[in-house]
């Protein structure tokens, strides 16, 4: 009986990897988008590179050297910077964030000849890791395409060298033979329903079957082919609870101090719907505001056959991308425990720091734009301190499930280096017109092929000619 007992423990062991004696992190491997990049405050550059999560896991770690797709600061796109504090004319204190330069930053070591350990690339949804390439050729030749770029840092190789094999995330990974791998893609196939504020499905929301096959190819693919691989994986947090949904209040206060609600295409907003920080320059100048003779703020949707992005997200369309995160995430949990992957639920975690906020040497931070602590100036990605806190519940798990002694983050170095504003009143934030066309560039969805072309709604002029938009 022993002896049995015994062999089906080491067949478990086996099937799951989770040994302690089996974990190995000498060649460590990060798939996955720009939570995995290091992106932050609208670009990808060096300041935060350095310390996206899987470069502070490899520290903790004890590896010495891991390659990631730096771009000197400040960025490409030059990242967001606090541009002013006080309104000129009037003294008050209202925000304003724009790009910190005109001049983009540049790939660093871009002729490295092996593979980067860090394989985030902004703005990828899950079968983006399948199928797509990149050409650093292009970046160095002067071609900075939006549409490609940041896979032309991140992957460079339309082939592996020295291979016919195309030279997508998934390939790379592989052929990168890592003994250690996490895996945290999938934000993508919704968050854009959140950034444009339209959930649409299959343009702004993956399908759900066809994420499950997607993320179901990647997992099982990576397990076939390495199969003495620890690997890891995360799922998607609440995009709906991010500041750049929850920091806009839908309603402004007239000179009585009473509450004005907002008005959108579609009518007037209610205190359930949400307004995102893309409306808050538009807000400024009156649109919105009843009885400014400004248009309404546009909810976004189709107009005359073509896709508009909007700044407003009703309750109803809230709950449907809670909904479809709901069951992305069922799918990432059925799909790990098939290859015997364990999950960091990022998911409970932020709703966690939502409700309760987050505990840190006994300051407290919370998700909120500027003042939080926790993210970066473009309401989406965290800072150098949020990736520590995700770095660090990583090693948590790790040292959970494998029974590994991996040294946990210290944070508090982290807390007195923010660089996060802690004294603005950020429901006062403006952005300047500017300021998201890098963000939406990457990470808003591309239209279907019939839509053709994504309309951008001016800031200074009202409903395109062709009417109201038609919400989905």
């Amino acid at each position: 009986m022993k002896k049995a007992l015994t062999l089906i423990a080491l067949a478990y062991l086996g099937w799951t990897g989770i040994s302690a004696a089996q974990v190995n992190f000498s060649t460590y491997v990060a798939l996955g988008d720009s939570l995995t990049a290091g992106y932050a405050s609208g670009g990808l550059a060096k300041f935060y590179q350095d310390h996206s999560y899987p470069a502070i896991l490899a520290r903790q770690f004890g590896i010495a050297t891991f390659q990631q797709p730096i771009v000197s600061d400040p960025g490409i796109q030059p990242v967001l910077k606090l541009q002013r504090l006080l309104d000129p004319q009037t003294r008050q204190l209202v925000p304003v964030l724009a790009p910190s330069g005109t001049t983009p930053g540049q790939p660093t070591n871009a002729t490295f000849s092996g593979i980067y350990n860090n394989l985030g690339i902004p703005g990828a949804k899950t079968g983006d890791l399948l199928t797509r390439t990149g050409n650093i050729n292009k970046l160095l030749s002067g071609n900075v395409d939006p549409n490609t770029v940041m896979y032309d840092i991140v992957l460079r190789f339309p082939k592996i060298p020295g291979t016919n094999t195309d030279g997508t995330a998934l390939e790379q990974a592989i052929a990168a033979r890592p003994t250690f791998l996490t895996v945290w893609i999938g934000n993508n196939d919704i968050l854009g329903a959140a950034l444009s504020a339209v959930a649409l499905e299959g343009v702004t929301m993956t399908p759900v079957a066809t994420f499950q096959q997607q993320y179901r190819s990647l997992l099982s693919t990576l397990r076939t082919r390495l199969s003495t691989t620890t690997i890891v994986v995360a799922n998607i947090p609440k995009v709906t609870a991010i500041p750049f949904v929850t920091t806009v209040k839908p309603y402004v206060f007239n000179a009585q101090g009473q509450k004005v609600y907002l008005q959108a295409d579609t009518g007037p907003l209610t205190d359930a719907d949400y307004v995102t920080l893309q409306a808050s320059s538009l807000i400024s100048q009156g649109y919105g505001i009843p009885g400014t003779g400004r248009p309404p703020l546009p909810d976004g949707g189709i107009v005359g056959g073509q896709f508009v992005q909007g700044v407003v997200l009703r309750a109803a369309e809230v709950a449907t991308i809670n909904n479809r995160i709901a069951q992305l995430n069922s799918i990432i949990a059925q799909e790990a425990a098939a290859v015997g992957a364990p999950v960091l639920d990022v998911n409970a975690l932020f709703d966690g720091i939502v409700r309760d906020g987050y505990m840190l040497g006994g300051v407290k931070l919370t998700p909120a734009f500027l003042t939080g602590g926790i993210f970066s100036y473009d309401g989406v990605h965290p800072q150098r301190l949020g990736y520590a806190i995700v770095a660090n519940e990583f090693v948590k798990l790790i040292n959970a499930k494998f029974g590994a002694r991996v040294p946990q983050v210290n944070l508090q170095r982290y807390l007195e280096g923010t660089e996060t504003t802690t004294t603005v009143m950020a429901s006062e934030v403006q952005f300047a017109p500017t300021a998201f066309e890098s963000l939406l560039q990457v990470f808003a969805p591309q239209p279907s092929e019939p839509l053709r072309q994504v309309v951008r709604r001016p800031s200074r002029q009202g409903l395109p000619t062709e009417g109201r938009p038609q919400r989905p």
